[in-house]
């Protein structure tokens, strides 16, 4: 039996076939980029582009939902491939092992994708990486805080105007705002108050220095940047799927009985 078997119960060979022929974009494969993008694989999507400069360090085996300790000291992408071919062999995947500046976020956008995630942690790569998909025209959503943060039940998905209780989702309102960027599109976010960071580590092999960044340690587990994940690439698919027919579900049976 295909891993797609399950799922085309749900989507019908109609639905099979239209993520099977789509591409998105993930950019950053933290805790939410990870979970994002393993979903997107796990559900048959044909092709993904995926965006992160970092390596898998043993403080991101507390959440990073494709890696082992095996996968200790090896860049992000390229462990996230081979775990994606593991799965689904007939994917394309464009891992690019790129970092993503303020400055340079309008240049990494990935052409051809039916939606893109922007799952980044750096603000100004962020808004930059936003404000540039608002301008395209293409379909994106994002994520904004889930570091500090315990319970997932508190995630909502709606259009970014609507956040509030999270200190970056201000942040990027506000810098976007200044710009003229329309507050209408989809971003993932929680209004559980969080932790506050920690000072970032002083030992070098415990950290990977990252090119214009210096940083406080966010405290982070796996179920609410997880959640957040699975929340986008749900969005993701759902936007692929958008005017495909799909099987009936058993309340619309009743209501038609």
């Amino acid at each position: 039996m295909s891993f797609r078997e399950r799922t085309r119960i749900l989507l019908g060979d109609a639905g099979i076939e239209a993520l099977a022929g789509a591409s998105v974009a993930v950019y950053g494969l933290g805790g939410v980029g990870g979970a994002a993008a393993m979903d997107l694989v796990r559900g048959g999507l044909g092709r993904i582009v995926v965006l992160d400069f970092d390596i898998v360090q043993e403080s991101n085996l507390n959440r990073l939902y494709f890696a082992y300790r095996r996968d200790i000291g090896r860049p992000k992408v390229e462990v996230f491939a081979e775990r994606a071919r593991e799965i689904n062999p007939e994917m394309e995947i464009v891992a690019r092992s790129d970092f993503m500046s303020g400055e340079g976020a309008a240049s990494l956008v990935a052409a051809g994708c039916g939606a893109h995630l922007d799952c980044v942690d750096s603000l100004n790569a962020k808004v930059n990486l936003l404000a540039a998909l608002a301008t395209s025209g293409r379909p994106f959503a994002a994520s904004l805080g889930t570091a500090g943060r315990t319970d997932p039940t508190r995630l909502r998905l709606s259009p970014i105007r609507e956040s509030r209780g999270c200190p970056l989702a201000r942040e990027v309102r506000n810098r976007l705002g200044r710009r003229g960027v329309a507050l209408d599109f989809p971003a993932v976010w929680s209004d559980e108050p969080p932790v506050p960071p920690v000072p970032r580590p002083a030992d070098p092999a415990e950290e990977r220095p990252v090119p214009g960044r210096v940083r406080n340690t966010q405290g982070s587990g796996p179920s609410v940047p997880q959640t957040a994940g699975h929340f986008l690439a749900a969005w993701a698919m759902r936007t692929i799927l958008s005017g495909i027919e799909l099987p009936a579900r058993t309340g619309e049976h009743h209501e038609r009985d």
